[in-house]
């Protein structure tokens, strides 16, 4: 139960810090289309940049952000090793990254249809 406790603090805590570096500062957030995460997410589904919402865009990337450290947090956890908590946790990080990101992109492209 602590774990899981510690796993939502980790979550929000990484979620505030994401908004408050990027989705409130007025500068960060009209260069958010050209980070690493948005640029990748544009590119790969062909998205229009005039159709999407840049805040509420930013807000769905926070939240898959937060919620892939938090899921590596839990899951590394549990591992007492720390060369393998560190080789497990590339392992979840990698997939999670990608499978977050296509959805987000999915969902993105079908709502640039209607």
């Amino acid at each position: 139960m602590e774990r899981i406790i510690v796993t939502f603090i980790v979550f929000f805590f990484i979620y505030l810090l994401y908004a408050i570096t990027v989705i409130h500062n007025k500068k960060k957030i009209k260069e958010f289309e050209k980070s690493g995460q948005a640029a990748f997410i544009i590119k790969k589904y062909k998205l229009i940049t005039s159709k999407i919402n840049m805040k509420n865009f930013a807000r769905i990337i926070a939240l898959a952000n937060s919620l892939i450290i938090a899921f590596t947090f839990f899951i590394t956890d549990f591992i007492n090793n720390y060369i393998l908590k560190l080789l497990v946790g590339f392992v979840i990080l990698v997939p999670l990254i990608m499978l977050c990101y296509c959805l987000i992109g999915m969902f993105y492209k079908k709502k640039e249809g209607k």
